[in-house]
């Protein structure tokens, strides 16, 4: 007869399958007054609580999420995770049992209605490192640091704001077509975005400062020798005195300098710029004392949290979608998206030079929550494969942040963005290099129009140098590399989307009427490009450039690429060129689309190369979501259903197969029906 095992038993297992999986656990912790939480596991400086019950009836599901709550109430913990283990569980169990669990947080306390998710201990295992990123609104957090940056550049002098524009390179408040002969140039929002670049840094620096004391550089980074000897003090001040400082911008500047010497140039050269761009007097400085004091705060909600912070930052602060059809993708669509296109034989991921050799680029970037997920993703694979392996994991980061992760955007707070992303990922990580270009979007001083990153396609790709930066290109310390796209293994992108009537509203009539002469120069013999919007053309340049053997893309398109008649041609280049593996659309009510700040209907594309003389092509999978998800770790659950077949049965949606002979037609219209019945009676 098998002896059932006390709770207790099962939680020191746990914790012990946990901690091979990389988590930072310790099970039965106990607080003053006899409160205990029965595994505690801390992401960065987020405690979550794992509240277990042995069996899976009703009563002991709510035990566990009663217990989950008690200890968010108690302030033991930020969030927790409810779990289940298995009737009768042994030990073997733990690695091959099946689990029920539910994230829970301050705001779900009290409602014990939630979903229930399932799956095994690598699942449970992502689900707790991904909890964070449902804690608070990003959003507040986003309109605090918004607020604060226009509090500093209220006190900024008119000279001041224009000087920082011109020392990044930033346009005025109303450049392009609208402006008139007697409107006054202005550069409230060209500061604004200035003093963003400034504040993304000290958030970065904020990070650093726990670890500075232990990174004390061999070598200066700085010097043009790399075999320099460092010999300054060391460590830097830390963010939060250079803030309360009496001169904050000579703290930072000798600060950022320092760390320099370790490397990180992506992020403080471009800082450091805007820190040197004015006279530091006292209004400059109490913009800056403003601006980094802020962000300090905001530090504190990035740290250990998966959610891009940054992105919502971006956009609530600087609010370009009008005009480039930025929009910015959540972090469940993106966490989803990667999902879908990244899966495990890809690579051995615990090799560095492995994942070194992979190639994942996204032309449109922004502030990289594409790129992010992906990078997740991957380490998500490695540490299941190296389990608490530190050395070997710091080595993955590095290869993902110096050769894999590829990025180009035409915005340089954007790009500012994207590589402090990338280095939040893992800030002890030395990188020197890092992958983030900024392609030119405009008319050169020549005349000549340039399309950012789609001149790829022409080779002929322009590159507009870092502030601040010693070379003349985007790429920090190989700039050589920017230039040319090598086929990629994935294009994983969120293309730019607006109207065409907006689309280049940034530019003069002579611009514009340039931009859009080189468009048509650039896709004339492309009849399956419609140049209405750029949502074409970045894919047709992705499938283009994608690794002809085994190349993938993966995208998020308005949903009306899928049906109406100006894409036909698009679609059937797409079905005939590649397989498209998915096709995913939500008809969630609340939440049609997969970017924020838009409110148009959204899909997720991923396909591949194809070689149908070999194989003939499976059918596509069109998966029409009842119920949009809403957090990384929901995005997560809904991915496993996806794999196991099991979308209808729990409640998500609905599975339709498309043969590749209609696929290839064009005919896509499987993403208009939630019901697949519906699909039949209207084929009829």
């Amino acid at each position: 007869m098998t002896t059932r095992q006390h709770e207790q038993t099962l939680n020191v297992w746990l914790a012990e399958a946990l901690e091979l999986r990389g988590l930072n656990v310790n099970p039965e912790v106990i607080y003053p007054r006899n409160r205990r939480i029965d595994i505690e596991v801390r992401v960065g400086p987020v405690v979550i609580a794992v509240e277990a019950e042995h069996g899976q009836n009703v009563a002991k599901l709510r035990e566990a999420v009663r217990d989950a709550d008690a200890r968010i109430a108690q302030n033991l913990a930020q969030c927790a995770v409810a779990v289940c283990y298995p009737d009768n569980t042994q030990k073997a169990d733990i690695e091959t049992g099946k689990y029920q669990w539910q994230v829970r947080d301050a705001d779900s306390r009290g409602y014990s209605r939630a979903a229930w998710q399932s799956g095994g201990i690598d699942q449970l295992a992502q689900v707790i490192r991904l909890a964070p990123a449902q804690l608070g609104d990003p959003d507040v957090v986003a309109a605090f640091l918004s607020a604060s940056l226009d509090e500093a550049v209220y006190r900024l002098k008119d000279a001041q704001k224009q000087e920082l524009a011109k020392a990044l390179d930033l346009p005025d408040d109303n450049p392009g077509k609208n402006r008139t002969k007697k409107s006054p140039k202005t550069y409230h929002k060209a500061a604004k975005r200035a003093m963003l670049v400034i504040a993304t840094a000290a958030m970065f620096h904020a990070r650093l400062d726990e670890h500075l004391a232990d990174m004390r550089p061999k070598h200066d980074a700085r010097a043009a020798n790399a075999d320099t000897p460092f010999t300054d003090e060391w460590p830097p001040r830390k963010a939060h005195i250079c803030a309360a400082a009496d001169a904050p911008i000579d703290a930072f500047n000798d600060a950022w300098d320092l760390i320099l010497a370790l490397d990180y140039k992506p992020i403080f050269e471009t800082a450091r710029a805007a820190l040197q761009a004015c006279a530091p007097d006292p209004s400059f400085s109490d913009a800056v004392r403003i601006a980094a004091t802020a962000a300090g705060a905001v530090a504190q909600n990035i740290a250990g949290r998966r959610h891009d912070l940054l992105g919502r930052i971006f956009h609530a602060v600087l609010d370009t979608a009008r005009y480039d059809g930025s929009f910015y993708t959540t972090t469940a669509a993106a966490t989803l998206l990667a999902s879908l296109a990244i899966d495990k034989d890809m690579r051995d991921w615990q090799d560095p030079d492995a994942v070194a050799g992979l190639r994942i680029v996204d032309p449109a970037c922004g502030t990289g929550t594409l790129l992010m997920a992906a990078a997740n993703r991957i380490r998500e694979f490695a540490r299941q494969s190296i389990g608490e392996n530190e050395t070997a994991l710091t080595a993955v980061n590095k290869s993902l942040i110096e050769k894999t992760l590829v990025g180009y955007d035409v915005n340089l707070t954007a790009t500012h963005m994207a590589a402090t992303t990338l280095g939040l990922l893992s800030p002890t990580t030395l990188f020197s290099e890092m992958q983030i270009g900024r392609a030119f979007l405009g008319v050169d001083d020549a005349g000549v129009a340039y399309l950012g990153s789609l001149e790829f396609l022409d080779v002929r790709i322009k590159m507009i140098p870092w502030p601040g930066a010693k070379q003349a290109v985007s790429q920090i310390d190989s700039g050589a590399e920017m230039k040319r796209v090598a086929s990629a293994d994935l294009f994983i992108l969120n293309p730019p989307f607006t109207r065409d009537s907006l689309r280049h509203d940034q530019f003069s009539r002579e611009e514009e009427r340039r931009i859009k002469n080189r468009e048509k120069e650039l896709f004339r013999d492309k009849p399956s490009v419609h140049l209405s919007g750029n949502s074409g053309p970045f894919l047709y340049m992705a499938n283009f450039l994608r690794d002809a053997d085994n190349g993938k893309v993966a995208a998020i398109l308005p949903t009306v690429t899928a049906t109406n008649a100006s894409s036909l041609k698009m679609r059937q280049h797409i079905g005939q060129s590649c397989h498209v593996e998915y096709i995913v659309t939500s008809h969630d009510p609340e939440r049609i689309y997969f970017s924020e700040s838009t409110t148009i209907g959204e899909m997720l594309l991923v396909c591949r190369a194809w070689d149908h003389r070999k194989d003939p092509k499976p059918p596509t999978k069109v998966i029409n979501f009842a119920r949009n998800p809403a957090t990384p770790a929901d995005a997560m659950s809904v991915f496993w259903a996806i794999e196991s077949g099991e979308v209808d049965s729990k409640g998500i949606g609905t599975v339709q197969e498309v043969s590749p002979e209609d696929i290839a037609a064009g005919d896509w219209g499987a993403v208009q029906f939630l019901s697949p019945a519906l699909r039949a009676d209207f084929a009829a």
